[in-house]
């Protein structure tokens, strides 16, 4: 799965740091999750990406029923300039 995100500006820092903490709590409690990256566009500090790689179509719906996503989803969407996009892929 590929999510984009933009923050509202003057607040990349703040979800840059969010979603460092949410990556490494999904690389370390989520079995199902072979790859999770959190990326910010060069020269914008309001656009991110994350790159996530799960070993199957069921670990990613677990993830998003993980109770540290929920939790930082409120804090997550209160930043953003607009709402993420989404796009899964699936490999080949």
């Amino acid at each position: 799965a590929v999510v984009r995100a933009e923050t509202r500006n003057g607040l990349g820092v703040e979800f840059a740091a969010l979603l460092s903490d949410l990556a490494h709590q999904v690389r370390a409690e989520e079995d199902g999750c072979k790859s999770y990256v959190v990326t910010r566009a060069m020269g914008s500090p309001e656009h991110f990406a994350v790159h996530a790689h799960f070993r199957n179509w069921r670990a990613f719906q677990d993830h998003a029923e993980t109770p540290h996503l929920k939790r930082l989803l409120p804090r997550i969407n209160a930043l953003l300039a607009a709402p993420i996009a989404m796009e899964i892929y699936l490999e080949v």
